[in-house]
């Protein structure tokens, strides 16, 4: 029975074969797939640059698209006060959508001698010694990035958007973010830069004060404009006469790199490195809020990012919609000194008066904003702040830049502001615009934690992440 069985198989397998093989005699299909491939994508980064000196051409500091190997953005070996340099970077990624950053690493401000003339003015001047930072010549380079369009020249804020400015000590040793999942300078948050598309840095930096000259920030030049650096400045003015002989055979140093990562293999990547906020329940989930608005109106902010300012946080107090029984609202400012300038409201309108009374100008003590903010939320007897059992506290800090105010110690001052004013029972969120800021700072020792901080690419971004701030999730 079983070989019967075992018989009856093997037939059916062999007419199974030929059958199969008469099949293919008569309707034939053939599809090949040949010389399939997996390969690595990749980014390979190139950069460009145009430079200027004086208005003149900088064959030294400028070269065709290129891998970065000798190339210099700088060396100039003999400024003088109000001598300028006017640089447009170009970028380009082949072949995959990439992330991109730019970090500056600060090796050297340094006094080299102390010349007679220099002691005058220097009087710590006590070269040479192993202090590579010394020097008086960092604080007195003024530097500013800015979106181009490839004309060598800065137009409007409104068409060419500044994202990096400062002095050299505090522009040539940090990181800006060009592009990854949070930010781009160049367009849309959160999208890759495009490897079919060039992208355009624009750089000055002056021995001096650097200015933007009017006519030229009203005028929509356009890439193939007749104006150039060589007989415009390229958008700048820089003024070296508030100079002395302080800075004489001081010597600056900076390293610059550029990193790009393929967006597709990391879409969450971050210049920074720190995660994105975590969700958490805006204040407005509190109905009986105590909130202070502390802004930065510091020197950094311009005019128009000042009324952006502005216009976001007067949407967060309509938002917010302060009332008797309802959520109270003052606010601080800061510069080089802080300012204490509306006491907790319920009027909605006196808070709007007094966001729009604000200008900008000065330094940046983020401490004292902190401070005053505290101060007011401390319940001193003045029956300003309620009980906060039944109106819990907050302070909303939004700033540009990093505290430089008081000097030698701004960081650590500010840190412990915060920290004292969570010490009192005070929930501090951060909002950090542009690239300017050190999001590590702020998200470590001013917020009270990464979900307290919120990164906004620049001012236009803020209405939307204070808004959000001062709705409650149905």
């Amino acid at each position: 029975m079983m070989k019967r069985l075992l018989l009856s198989l093997a037939i059916i397998a062999g007419v199974s074969a030929l059958v199969l093989r008469f099949s293919g005699a008569f309707l034939s299909d053939t599809e090949i797939s040949s010389d399939n491939v997996l390969e690595a994508g990749e980014v390979d980064l190139q950069i460009d640059n145009e430079s200027f000196y004086n208005g003149d051409p900088s064959p030294d500091t400028s070269w065709g698209l290129n891998d970065l190997t000798s190339q210099l953005f700088f060396n100039f070996t003999d400024l003088k006060p109000g001598d300028y340099g006017e640089d447009t970077i170009s970028i380009h990624g082949d072949t995959n959508p990439y992330w991109a950053c730019m970090d500056f690493a600060l090796t050297k401000d340094d006094d080299i001698s102390c010349t007679e003339p220099e002691l005058l003015d220097d009087h710590s001047c006590d070269e040479p010694n192993g202090d590579l930072f010394d020097g008086e010549l960092g604080k007195n380079l003024l530097f500013m990035f800015w979106v181009d369009d490839g004309d060598n020249v800065l137009e409007s804020d409104e068409l060419e958007k500044i994202f990096h400015k400062g002095s050299a000590p505090t522009v040539l040793d940090s990181q800006v973010t060009l592009a990854d999942a949070a930010t781009n300078i160049f367009g849309t948050n959160g999208q890759p830069l495009e490897p079919s598309r060039t992208y355009y840095i624009g750089k000055a930096w002056c021995f001096g004060s650097l200015l933007q000259p009017l006519p030229l920030q009203q005028n929509n030049l356009g890439p193939d404009s007749p104006i150039t650096p060589a007989n415009s400045t390229g958008g700048i003015y820089c003024d070296g006469s508030i100079l002395n002989n302080a800075t004489q055979t001081d010597a600056l140093m900076t390293d610059i790199t550029f990193n790009a990562l393929q967006a597709r293999h990391d879409p969450n990547f971050t210049c920074s490195g720190q995660p994105g906020p975590s969700p958490t329940p805006p204040i407005a989930c509190s109905e009986k809020v105590d909130t202070m608005l502390v802004l930065d109106r510091s020197g950094s902010i311009s005019s128009s990012e000042l009324t952006d300012l502005k216009n976001a946080a007067n949407a967060f107090v309509t938002t917010l919609a302060p009332s008797t029984d309802g959520a109270h609202i003052g606010m601080s400012s800061f510069a080089t000194t802080g300012t204490l300038n509306l006491h907790l409201t319920a009027t909605e309108a006196d808070v709007h008066t007094a966001i729009n009374a604000i200008t900008s100008g000065g330094f940046t003590n983020l401490k004292e904003g902190i401070d005053l903010a505290k101060i007011e939320l401390d319940n001193p007897g003045d029956n300003h702040d309620r009980a906060d059992a039944d109106s819990p506290d907050f302070i909303i800090i939004i700033t540009d830049g990093n505290p430089n105010r008081p000097e030698g110690t701004a960081e650590t001052d500010a840190a412990n502001s915060a920290d004292n004013a969570r010490a009192a029972g005070v929930e501090v969120f951060v909002v950090g615009v542009g690239s300017d800021v050190d999001a590590t700072y702020l998200t470590t020792e001013i917020a009270d934690d990464a979900s307290h901080y919120f990164a906004a690419a620049d001012f236009d971004d803020l209405q939307a992440i204070l808004e959000g701030l001062a709705t409650c999730p149905e």
